[in-house]
Order: C-alpha cells, then structure tokens, then sequence
C-alpha cells in the first residue's frame, strides 16, 4: 500500500497537468493525448468470495491504469484498520474510506491468499476516465470519512457510485438482471453464498430490515456486480454496453469452498439426534450425569447466546439488528426469572413455549431457517423434560 500523499501528488502533477475542473467536474479541459481512448485504461477487478463473513460475497475495485505515465493502481473501498475487529463492525461503528494500492501488490495479496481476481474492462469515453480518475483521487484524499453499512455503504455500492458520477449526465441502464437482485438483501445472500457457517452467521445477525426490498444498487455485490453491468449499457443518444471485451482472469481462485467442519444443517442434526437419544435414555434408564452435564452446557450457550443478541439489538447501533426473531426465545428473561423467583421448572416450561412459538413461525419469517430450528429444537426437547431429576429424587 502506498503513501497517499504520494497517491494525490502523483495523480495530480503527473497525469492531470494540463487538466482543469471545477468544483462539480462540469468543465474538464484536457490535452489531445488525453483525449485518445487508449491513454487511461479503466477495470472492475472482482476478488472472489471467501469464508470470512465480511468476504462471503467477495470484493471489488477499479482498477485506472496511464501507460504513457506509468501509472498502474487499484482503488478499493475498505474499512479503516482500526475497525477492523468483528466487534467494533458488530457495534455499527466501522468508517470506510477508499485506498489505492499498486495493482501488481493488489493482486499478489489475494494470490497468497488463495482468492481468484477478474477483471473487467469498463466501456468508458476518454472523458468519463479522466473524471472518475478525479473522482476517485477526491476520496481518498478525503480518507475514511463515510460510515460503514453493509447494507447501502460498502465497497459495491461507492464502486457503482463513483462510476454513476464519472458518465453522468448518461445514465446507467440495467437491462436483464440476476434473479438474485429482484427481491431483499436475504435473497442476495441466501442464493449468492456456498459457505454455510457465513450464512448462518448473516442468518443469526440480520433481522426484519434485511427483508425490505432495498434500492437495486443496493443489492449489487462484488459476485454479481459482472452479471449485472454485462447486461448495462450507457450513453444519451447513442448506447453502448457499459463493459467489453473478454474477461480476464488476472489470479485464479483456489480449488472449491470445501470445509473440515461440517455445516450447521448437519452439525445441530447430529446435535439434536444425540439429545434425543440422552433424554429417551433418561426417561426410560434413568441416566443422570449426561443429562445433567448436557443441560449445564445449555444452560451455559442459552445465557451467551441471549446476552449476545440482546446487546446487538439494544446496544450496537449496527445496520439490520433494530429487531431479532431470535430474541423471542433466546434472551437473558428466563434466567432472571428463575434466580429471582426460583421456579426453574415453571420458568423453563415458559421458555418452552416461547421455542415452540419460534419453530411454529419457521416456515413464515425469512431470518427463521432450519439450522437455527435445529438448534432450537436442541434447546426444546431438553425443556420439555424439566423437573425430571426432582420427579426422580421424590421416587426414590
């Protein structure tokens, strides 16, 4: 990554010379060179997905290239390094801002890191370069000013704007569109993401408002941001095809999303087939000391899991998280109930109910899916037999 004074000095003493705008770039004045189609050469680069949540629908960047200047360089919309902790991205409090970085560095990072980039070659006038290179080189130079929201303000959506900025006053016209696009933000992830412990996490954290059907832009992630601008054209009188050519895959992506850790669809139906078989085995052989140990350790993730959620919805000021279905049968309530009133049978047969009421809905609730109704029904079949060590106590 380079200095970025060096980035706007660079940009400015040696490309831009002889071109001048003005505060809203309605007047650029440049030279013949410039003019040529061939003097700046503008990309889309598209990273992969990965198994990171924050990466699960990959990432992009333009990719502004002068070879008469030999100038060569990525600009991407990241994060600030000091906000990049899940917790402080959790808490709604994340900036972003665009970075420019030299395309060879650029590419060789997702290299090492085994993810594939693809770039695409952005149909743009010679004019409409030398503006969004102007564009561009503005935000950065004003750093990481913009508050990070996934859901309208990610590297996506600035990417598009800044493009939307640089052909204006053409518009962009989106012709056929991913099926994935046409209805809310869930839809985008639940058809678009091949990881399924991201997805559950996605899953877990976004509530109702990801069920909204946003603005279209909104939705356009890196992985389907080519699918979406092939079928784009711009222009007024004349329309041309917003991006040409073939693409070029500039570093391919490791082999398959393949993980060791089974998935959450197994894994909790594993979970639950096994605590079925401990709770028929308390019932009918009068097992103790697992069922004792397995309701400790549900107990214990009830409690984090609660304690969680509720900060997320009452604290963290994160987009998505206003509301959480989960919260209807996994807050910290039953707890304190039963430490102020000790009656954990009656308070455990009221949580119970909530669980049954939140598997009822399953079928109805977009953020309620089967892995989740898995793990509830984990939680259930053990509160369904509350009191049980008592009953057997009283019978001895």
């Amino acid at each position: 990554m380079i200095q970025l004074r060096t980035i706007i000095l660079t940009a400015f003493c040696l490309l831009f010379t002889t071109v001048r705008a003005d505060i809203q770039g309605e007047a650029v004045a440049a030279t013949e060179a410039q003019l040529q189609d061939d003097y700046i050469a503008a990309s889309l680069l598209v990273v992969s997905p990965s198994s990171e949540v924050y990466s699960l629908f990959g990432h992009c960047a333009l990719r502004l290239s002068c070879p008469s200047q030999e100038m060569d360089y990525c600009f991407t919309f990241e994060t600030a390094s000091d906000t990049k902790g899940l917790l402080t991205f959790l808490q709604g409090k994340a900036r972003g801002g665009f970075l420019a970085s030299r395309t060879d560095h650029y590419i060789d990072a997702y290299r090492e890191a085994g993810r594939g980039v693809t770039q695409y070659t952005l149909n743009l006038t010679p004019m409409q370069k030398l503006r969004l290179w102007m564009l561009v080189d503005g935000e950065i130079e004003r750093g990481y000013s913009h508050h990070y929201d996934y859901l309208h303000t990610q590297c996506t959506s600035m990417l598009v704007s800044l493009v939307k900025q640089a052909v204006a006053p053409d518009a962009i016209r989106y012709q056929e569109l991913p099926t994935a696009v046409s209805g809310s933000f869930r839809n985008v992830l639940l058809t678009t993401s091949h990881y399924p412990w991201s997805t559950f996490f996605w899953q877990t954290v976004m509530g109702p408002q990801a069920d909204a059907v946003e603005p279209l832009e909104d939705k356009f992630v890196p992985v389907l941001l080519p699918e979406v601008w092939q079928n784009a054209v711009c222009g007024d009188t004349e329309l041309r095809p917003l991006l040409s050519g073939t693409p070029t895959t500039l570093t391919p992506a490791a082999d398959g999303h393949a993980t060791a850790f089974p998935s959450p669809l197994v894994l909790f139906g594993l979970c639950l087939l096994g605590i079925v078989v401990v709770t028929l085995g308390q019932v009918f052989l009068k097992w103790r000391l697992l069922p004792i140990g397995i309701d400790a350790t549900l107990v214990v993730l009830h409690t984090l899991v609660a304690i969680a959620l509720s900060w997320l919805v009452l604290y963290a000021q994160l987009e998505g998280t206003a509301w959480n279905w989960y919260l209807l049968a996994f807050n910290p309530l039953p707890q304190l109930c039963g430490i102020i009133t000790h009656q954990w049978v009656l308070v455990s047969k009221c949580l119970l109910a909530l669980m049954i009421v939140l598997l009822v809905l399953t079928p109805f609730i977009p953020q309620l899916d089967l892995p989740h109704g898995l793990l509830t029904a984990c939680f259930a079949t053990r509160l369904a037999v509350a009191g049980r060590y008592d009953r057997t106590k009283r019978n001895k």
